[in-house]
């Protein structure tokens, strides 16, 4: 399980490996290499018609899904903010034609060539930089958030699918013992040795496993059909039968599952990184409340004087202005800041709420966990191993007397129950392992090294 749990950091350093993060230049400060091969070229086919593999799903699945695809490109999508924001403002030139020229003494002024650029605050542009830099790494959260769930709704349907199989083949199994008694009975009431109620309990018993194993198989592909959604491939591709993943026990308190999941749950990490987005956010309203200078350099076409030895006749005259803006409404001003101010007090609350969100759901999952692990117990170490000796001596009696074969049946049914139950608490136990993976943000760690 350990090595199938640790896909969840493989995943997200193989896609996050295509995203390299720098911080000092502009264009190129969040480049991308494109290192995966494409997907459309893996034989999905081929790949999964025999056997599914967990590690091979999931590996697929990243590839493919097209939630990852989307969450990629809105990481890309942000990148591409920064040089927006970290660059000046566009400048302006303006062409002016003098409908009614301008006489002077150097000649008539008939057009006019002006170039302004503006100039923030000094400090604004990093700071507006430095918002999208929190923005950036918030949806490269996300990203490795949506890697998580998916490799969550994977494990889940995986290994419902694995229970459901091995329910079959044991139904099948008993389907096919009960089938057995059931000739013996016929044949036993056919020369009075039993009575009629043997042949009708063998009866029903045959057709409440041949609905048993109906139901088995169109849960079976229901949970085909959310695999194949979620590898993203056709529905008429064939899936072949699990590999069954050994049950293991977590060694991990619900102190040590707590304390790593308040560490490394991606959805706390977003509220961080929210919360360092909106103090980058009051910065740069208190920036954005400071003057804007703007240069401004202009030309006028000046004609020939009418006079010919007039000094300067022709000169074209320029000038360079010097403007800034005055941030004369205090009321806008201070509102702006606020505004900012109260966005941090929301998202930082919101943690909190979140912090709180998560100790429940933990405490929930982990009972659910441990409750399974009882379960799992129980049926291996008493009622399994109880019901397989009273199949024995049920076995002896059916062959001693014509009142037996009920009570073979009965006891029959009671370890087929049995085993589909312990079946059923050891599918729990791995899917609520999945739960908490998600709330914990990857895989568990229980290791534990004395101090």
């Amino acid at each position: 399980m350990r090595s199938i749990n640790s896909l969840y950091q493989l995943a997200v350093i193989v896609i996050g490996s295509m995203m390299v993060f720098h911080v000092l230049v502009p264009t190129k400060a969040y480049g991308m290499t494109q290192t995966e091969a494409p997907p459309e070229k893996t034989d999905i086919a081929a790949l999964f018609s025999e056997t599914l593999e967990l590690p091979n799903l999931i590996q697929v699945a990243v590839a493919r899904n097209p939630k990852v695809k989307a969450a990629k490109a809105r990481w890309q999508a942000t990148i591409e903010q920064y040089p927006q924001v970290t660059a000046l403002p566009d400048p302006m030139f303006m062409y002016g034609y003098f409908l009614r020229s301008v006489e002077t003494r150097v000649g008539p002024q008939r057009h006019r060539v002006s170039f302004s650029q503006a100039f923030p605050y000094p400090g604004t542009l990093d700071a507006a930089g430095e918002v999208v830099k929190k923005a950036i790494e918030i949806e490269r959260v996300k990203h490795e958030q949506v890697i998580r769930d998916l490799i969550v709704q994977l494990k889940l349907s995986y290994h419902e699918l694995a229970y459901l199989q091995r329910a079959v083949e044991l139904t099948r199994q008993n389907h096919e013992l009960v089938a057995s008694i059931l000739t013996i009975a016929t044949a036993r009431y056919a020369e009075g040795k039993v009575a009629l109620n043997d042949v009708l309990k063998a009866q029903s018993q045959l057709a409440q496993l041949e609905y048993d194993l109906v139901l088995l198989e169109e849960l079976q592909r229901v949970e085909h059909a959310n695999i194949k959604g979620i590898l993203s491939v056709s529905s008429t591709t064939q899936l072949g039968a699990t590999v069954s993943v050994p049950y293991e026990p977590l060694d991990a308190t619900l102190a040590d599952v707590e304390k790593q999941a308040l560490a490394k749950r991606q959805e706390l990490r977003i509220a961080e990184l929210t919360i360092e987005k909106a103090t980058e956010g009051i910065a740069l309203a208190e920036l954005q409340t400071k003057p804007m200078l703007k240069f401004d350099l202009m030309t006028i076409e000046t004609g020939k004087a009418l006079m010919f030895d007039a000094p300067g006749s022709g000169k074209n005259p320029f000038s360079i202005g010097v403007g800034v803006t005055i941030p004369w409404s205090s009321l806008k001003n201070s509102s702006k800041v606020r505004e900012a101010q109260q966005n941090r007090e929301a998202v930082a609350a919101n943690k909190r709420a979140l912090e709180d969100e998560t100790k429940v759901a933990l405490q929930k999952t982990y009972f659910r966990l441990e409750n399974a692990r009882r379960l799992i117990e129980l049926y291996e170490t008493t009622l399994i191993p109880q019901a397989g000796a009273a199949i024995e001596v049920a076995e002896t009696w059916h062959q001693e007397g014509p009142k037996s074969i009920t009570g073979f049946l009965e006891t029959q049914s009671v370890w087929l129950n049995f085993n589909l139950a312990r079946l059923r608490a050891i599918t729990d136990y791995q899917q609520n392992v999945a739960r908490l993976e998600q709330l914990v943000g990857g895989k568990i760690d229980d290791s534990h090294t004395e101090q």
